[in-house]
């Protein structure tokens, strides 16, 4: 069935010949109705005459002071004014309805479990009109796309196209579950201890070794699929691993993890990635505004 066919179902006079009878209905009167919907007399007159026509029946009555309903004029006023106030609230609704402000961020998983999204709330807190969608990734080439609005990595993209905001320097150190027997208490103790590595940071152990000047054999231990999960097997008492400082934040908090050494600063840093094209818009701005006040939330001192 194609268009046209469907609309010659629908048993309806010409929507304008209803439109017109509506406003004489209102006024009874035809000029005011001319007037009312910047028509002539005579237009609005053979719109009538033509719905008439179609009704095959008057539907008003004519005098000298202007025009009344008749019985089936009536019904026909009620039925116009209930259906096309119907249809005036749905078309205003759909013009004026705000456009969905929508971010899409792209960030690793570990990122996203451990220190994105517990803070959710807080952000829907600060702007609810704001809906955030995630994408467990961290390639520039969506961010480019625009499959992302926004890149919350490590690593560094100079680009005239980009527009980096530096979130924090990463710090990072061993965690272990409060109840692991006898934690190193210095990085030389760290020898016999059973190490946890990510697939994705094979050279945690040694970054952090050579960050604090001792030597460290990662040649054996455990290999976890992602950051995510050697966090969590940590967390289990599984043995010793490398985490960034901000993503065990709450854990150290809630005390699931300590750190028996402390952290150290690493050379390099945590980002937020835009397109320098969108900066400025006021939703990443919130966005980017917000974060930057998480991730200074609660430095340890």
């Amino acid at each position: 069935m194609n268009f046209f066919q469907y609309l010659v179902m629908r048993i309806l006079p010409p929507l304008r010949a209803l439109q017109s009878f509506e406003a004489v209905a209102n006024y009874e009167s035809f000029t005011q109705a001319a007037n009312e919907l910047c028509l002539t007399h005579s237009a609005i007159s053979h719109q009538v005459r033509a719905l008439e026509a179609w009704f095959g029946k008057d539907i008003f009555i004519r005098h000298s002071g202007g025009v009344r309903l008749t019985q089936e004029g009536e019904r026909l006023k009620n039925a116009c004014s209930a259906a096309l106030t119907l249809l005036e609230d749905a078309c205003v609704g759909i013009r004026d309805q705000a456009p969905e402000r929508k971010l899409t961020i792209g960030c690793s998983v570990s990122f996203l479990a451990h220190w994105l999204l517990p803070r959710i709330e807080a952000f829907s807190r600060r702007a609810p009109e704001v809906i955030l969608n995630f994408q467990a990734r961290g390639d520039v080439a969506a961010l480019l796309s625009g499959e992302v609005d926004a890149l919350i990595v490590t690593e560094r993209f100079p680009s005239p196209a980009i527009e980096a905001t530096c979130l924090t320097t990463d710090v990072i150190g061993p965690v272990c579950a409060p109840d692991w027997p006898n934690p190193p208490a210095s990085p030389s103790d760290i020898g016999g201890t059973r190490l946890l590595h990510a697939r994705s940071r094979m050279n945690a152990w040694t970054e952090w070794g050579q960050t604090v000047g001792v030597a460290v054999d990662s040649s054996g231990g455990q290999v976890l699929d992602s950051l995510s999960l050697t966090i969590e097997a940590a967390r289990s008492g599984m043995g010793l691993a490398i985490a960034p400082e901000l993503l065990v934040r709450r854990d150290l908090a809630d005390g699931r993890l300590i750190a028996p050494m402390g952290f150290v600063s690493v050379e390099r840093s945590t980002y937020l990635y835009v397109r320098a094209c969108h900066s400025q818009e006021s939703d990443i701005a919130i966005f980017r505004d917000w974060l930057l006040e998480e991730c200074q939330k609660d430095l340890p001192r």
